[in-house]
């Protein structure tokens, strides 16, 4: 005895003749003699299948090898013996019903559907839902077709031939659309019944052609609407520039320069790579262009599309919007390399053009030209870039899409303010997410949204919108005015640096011993400032692939420049900033130096981008870090002093219950010289640990928690530190 679960088995109903699976016997008898449509169970009758239509692992590869056009997109998949019971055999013609649905397709035989279902390739029926299926008992044949078509293109010889190869040998009706693809367009093909045999059914009520042609191989087609026509009958707005498209000023200026003022002027255009982060506009503002230039150009919006266009072009611009273009695929790079061939040239297809030949002017749209192929960057003379959009560029993005959001046009200014590192694409998710926010006002609510939604511009980087404010910081209030005016006074105050003609500083070293609050006070700058902050610690770039490392400094200063203004934060810089040939460097370390000194000398003014590195070795950087240009501002910050030291306790004893407030934090100030800001918050978070553990209900602190919280709290700054920044400060070489 098998111990194998028996498989299903069709079974016939002697009553009505239905066939259905054994396991739905009981099932059948409450729908024994009624219509088939009304049934609830997977059966066949009378040459009709009711049954579900599933999905299937790569389904095409069950097609035959010669599969393409019209039969590769119609093809449905079904068992040998489902086929059988309705007596169908391979590639022959079925019709498909689905609610509005109706659909005209080919049989063919595949295992891996299961009995009394189908797998319909074409994405037009959808998936698990019940479908009934009828086989098609009168075929003829025809060798001349007449179509009619729904499309923006103008009808060519190309676009017939291309539309008599795809319906070659398929299966068609009278007046059912069949929806295929053209150079990246959207076309609309129906069949039209000759006029012959529309007068043979004159007279015969409710009479419909119900019968399904099949092409011959050599069967000719004709359009029979010369001119093209929309998709819809509502007439559209001319589009003169791409003025429709927020923000991409670089961008759209290049497009205008180089592809639609020369054709206007019947020049030959020039081609254009255009690169830039996911969401940043580019297919809308290629989306844009077409519509300007229409009738001119082929839009082709897929790898697979671009193999699939053979050479041929409707107009004499190709715009190929695609993420990337994978070094390996051999197809898509042939496809490419013809395209951009210097030799291809074709003659135009528009009236006004059609005296000349010229070259096609390819616009590629990647998400990262550096990921392209050098032999294919080199044959575009031009190149754009779509940068993470600016403020004036995200305030003209917000006055594009915010009427569909109902955002009031007088917060734009605000929302572009406090939006760095925002794109297009970001902003739309901003208002969208902000019609479900918390709040009172719209402005509230867009505040509340952009809490949760991360900018595409730093998405792979730490990033923080620091809440620390120089209150929190308690004392340094001559550190504080230091930095400000080496950080906050060049955003704020540009033209009094014109004025003078000087550049505010690339970067700044803050440096002094550890617990002094050189992380805190970055992080209080990027938020004082409105600055984006990225947080890097030196060992993290650190990666075992040869060449990964300097690519993260470089990945990191381009997209620090792209979301200007930035606070770029090196903490713990001896690490990757070491001086070349100690005991400490190696040779990836060495590299990464070259590299960051390579990007700080590239920091121009105009960059907006702000290095900021922290160290408690400063000694141990290397010169060339050090000199004027780069980090040109070394701030000491060192340790508290009495006045620094009174305005740490008092503000980490503000919510603590103190006996005396005044007199223990004088007593504390004395006895805590030497002790760094981390360690005086130490003191004061042991001292109330203490406290509980005198007593767990206790609400007050005494002094003699704190004396207690001093014993086990001691300062471990060591001297010789405090001599190497003495040293640093003088410019001395330690010995240390």
């Amino acid at each position: 005895m098998s111990s194998s679960k028996k498989k299903p088995m069709l079974v016939t109903c002697p009553q009505c003749d239905a066939i259905f699976l054994t396991k739905d016997s009981n099932r059948h008898q409450d729908f024994c003699g009624k219509p088939i449509a009304e049934s609830e169970i997977s059966c066949a009758q009378n040459g009709v299948l009711r049954g579900f239509n599933v999905a299937i692992d790569k389904a095409e590869s069950y097609l035959p090898p010669d599969a393409i056009g019209w039969e590769k997109e119609h093809s449905v998949l079904m068992c040998q013996q489902t086929m059988e019971s309705l007596g169908l055999l391979a590639r022959q013609p079925v019709r498909i019903f689905n609610a509005d649905e109706f659909f005209v397709g080919i049989v063919w035989p595949c295992k891996e559907v299961a009995l009394l279902k189908i797998s319909v390739i074409s994405v037009r029926i959808p998936r698990e839902k019940v479908v009934t299926l009828k086989s098609c008992r009168k075929v003829e044949t025809v060798n001349r077709l007449g179509v009619t078509l729904q499309t923006s293109l103008t009808p060519t010889p190309a676009l017939t031939g291309f539309i008599g190869a795809y319906l070659n040998h398929s299966y068609l009706q009278f007046g059912l659309c069949v929806s295929l693809k053209y150079l990246g367009q959207q076309i609309k093909v129906t069949p039209e019944e000759p006029i012959d045999k529309k007068m043979e059914r004159m007279g015969i009520e409710n009479q419909q052609s119900d019968t399904v042609i099949s092409t011959s191989v050599n069967c000719k087609v004709q359009i029979l609407n010369s001119e093209s026509t929309s998709s819809t009958d509502q007439p559209k707005n001319v589009v003169i520039d791409l003025s429709n498209v927020g923000g991409s000023f670089v961008a759209k200026q290049v497009l205008e320069d180089y592809v639609i003022g020369p054709i206007r002027r019947k020049e030959l255009p020039c081609s254009v790579l255009i690169w830039g982060l996911p969401g940043s506009g580019k297919t809308l503002l290629l989306k844009e262009l077409e519509a300007v230039l229409s009738g001119l150009v082929t839009y082709i919006g897929s790898c697979d599309e671009l193999v699939e266009s053979n050479g041929l072009f409707n107009g004499n611009v190709v715009i190929v919007d695609v993420n990337e273009v994978e070094k390996d695929n051999s197809k898509v790079n042939r496809a490419l390399s013809v395209l951009l061939s210097e030799e291809k040239v074709m003659p135009m297809l528009i009236r006004s053009f059609s005296n000349f030949e010229v070259e096609i002017c390819v616009i590629l749209s990647v998400r990262s030209s550096e990921n392209l192929d050098l032999g294919f960057r080199v044959r575009f003379p031009v190149e754009a870039e779509i940068t993470v959009p600016t403020q004036g560029e995200r305030l003209q993005i917000l006055s594009k899409i915010s009427p569909q959001f109902g955002f009031p046009s007088e917060n734009y200014l605000d929302v572009a303010r406090h939006t760095h590192g925002f794109t297009g694409g970001d902003l739309c998710s901003l208002l969208k997410a902000s019609m479900f926010a918390r709040g009172t006002t719209p402005l509230e609510k867009v505040n509340d949204a952009r809490k949760r939604i991360r900018p595409t511009g730093i998405r792979q980087f730490i990033l923080e919108v620091p809440n620390v404010s120089w209150n929190d910081i308690g004392g340094n209030e001559e550190l504080k005015l230091e930095i400000q005016q080496a950080v906050i006074w060049p955003q704020k105050h540009p033209e009094a640096f014109e004025r003078f003609g000087i550049d505010p500083p690339a970067g700044i070293l803050l440096y002094g011993p550890p617990g002094c609050s050189k992380t805190l006070i970055a992080r209080a700058l990027a938020n004082e400032a409105k600055m984006n902050f990225l947080a890097v610690k030196g060992p993290e770039l650190f990666s075992k692939w040869v060449g990964d490392s300097e690519k993260a400094i470089r990945d990191l200063f381009t997209r620090a420049r792209q979301v200007a203004p930035t606070i770029v934060f090196f903490d713990e810089i001896d690490a990757v900033g070491s001086s070349r040939g100690s005991e400490k460097s190696s040779g990836v370390s060495d590299r990464v130096l070259a590299q960051l000194l390579t990007e700080l000398d590239g920091l121009e003014k105009s960059s907006r981008v702000v290095l900021l590195a922290a160290t408690n070795r400063p000694d141990q950087l290397d010169s060339a870090l050090l000199r004027p240009g780069r980090l040109d501002r070394a701030i000491y910050v060192g340790l508290p002093c009495e006045e620094t030291r009174r305005a740490i306790l008092k503000m980490r004893t503000r919510k603590m219950a103190i006996d005396d407030v005044t007199a223990t934090i004088q007593k504390l100030v004395e006895k805590t010289s030497g002790y760094s800001g981390a360690e005086l918050v130490a003191v004061c978070r042991t001292a109330a640990m203490f406290a509980m553990r005198e007593n767990i209900e206790a609400n007050i602190v005494e002094w003699k928690h704190f004396e207690d919280a001093l014993t086990a709290v001691v300062s471990r700054t060591e001297a010789y530190l405090l001599e190497i920044y003495d040293d640093f400060k003088a410019g001395r070489t330690s010995n240390a």
